[in-house]
């Protein structure tokens, strides 16, 4: 049998039907425990056992490690009434991802797996790349959502003391050179460290939550849960925040609570066409080596190699 794909503990290989694979699956355990790994201890139940777990009408394999899709018909000694599609190493199974950057993904994975043309996908992958450019999708669909858990919202100082990070870029922000306020310590706390002792990095929607903690609503804070969004800030709203250490940071992001409170903010539409399309649809394009510039190409420009 060829093996088409390998995962820790599991092999996919082509069979010809579910039958097949249950007699192949008893002569392998057969093998396996009489000649290979005899069960020399007298176990009831010997150790090692193949099981045959999941049989696809359909499986495509990305480029890298751990990464997979199909449709599945049967699954732990049941037949399904229909396929169920099953991903493996993709995005669209993570919760903090948009709504578009999921719809994009896994009909890509399915036009992909059922072989449609490479015609049809570039189409539509197209088409949502440029709606998306042209801001004519729904803001909230490219919305994504993240959770800040107490310690994220906490530094440490050499001498075990911890500050809120909003206090301690407060203090930082008027006086750069602050201490520790410990006695005894002395510590600049510009040094402080994450509760885990790394280096304190605040980008993304996590650079989005200070701004709002600054600029947005500082009486009602991000403390938990939050939306964020690449933005493009206009020139009659404040585009810059304070960062952790006190110093000032070109504002890229914004976050909220709650979903209404994005109205004021434009998307930074190339980018986000740029995240919840062509990052989304790279892994299937590199498993089939297609040009990513074929879905990014306008179709109204021609290139010079066109025109000459």
């Amino acid at each position: 049998m060829q093996v088409v794909y390998a995962h820790t503990d599991s092999l996919y290989v082509p069979i010809s039907s579910i039958e097949k694979a249950q007699e192949i699956r008893e002569i392998l355990n057969k093998h396996i425990q009489d000649e290979i790994f005899p069960n020399l201890m007298g176990l009831d139940d010997h150790p090692m056992d193949l099981e045959f777990e999941k049989y696809y009408s359909v499986l495509g394999v990305g480029a890298t490690r751990n990464r997979n899709a199909g449709f599945i018909n049967w699954k732990d000694g049941v037949y399904l009434n229909e396929p169920e599609f099953v991903s493996t190493g993709f995005a669209l199974k993570r919760i903090a991802e948009s709504k578009i950057g999921k719809e994009v993904q896994k009909t890509t994975i399915e036009m992909w797996i059922t072989q449609k043309p490479k015609e049809d996908i570039i189409s539509y992958t197209k088409k949502v790349y440029n709606d998306i450019r042209k801001g004519l999708v729904e803001k909230l669909d490219l919305v994504k959502r993240s959770r800040v858990r107490e310690n994220r919202l906490t530094l440490k100082c050499r001498c075990r003391k911890t500050y809120s990070v909003d206090y301690v870029r407060r203090l930082l922000g008027i006086i750069p050179d602050s201490l520790c306020e410990k006695g005894n310590c002395n510590a600049k706390l510009k040094d402080c460290t994450t509760v885990e002792g790394k280096r304190p990095v605040f980008g993304g929607g996590f650079a989005g939550m200070l701004y709002y903690n600054e600029h947005v609503n500082p009486k009602d804070k991000i403390d938990d849960s939050f939306y964020h969004l690449k933005a493009k800030f206009k020139s009659n709203q404040i585009n810059t925040f304070t960062n952790w250490n006190g110093d000032t940071r070109k504002a890229e992001y914004i976050a909220v609570k709650n979903l209404e409170e994005f109205e004021p903010f434009n998307p930074d539409w190339n980018f986000l066409a740029e995240s919840e399309v062509i990052k989304k649809i790279k892994p299937v394009f590199e498993a089939m080596n297609w040009d990513l510039d074929a879905v990014k190409k306008d179709d109204r420009q021609r290139d010079l190699g066109e025109w000459f």
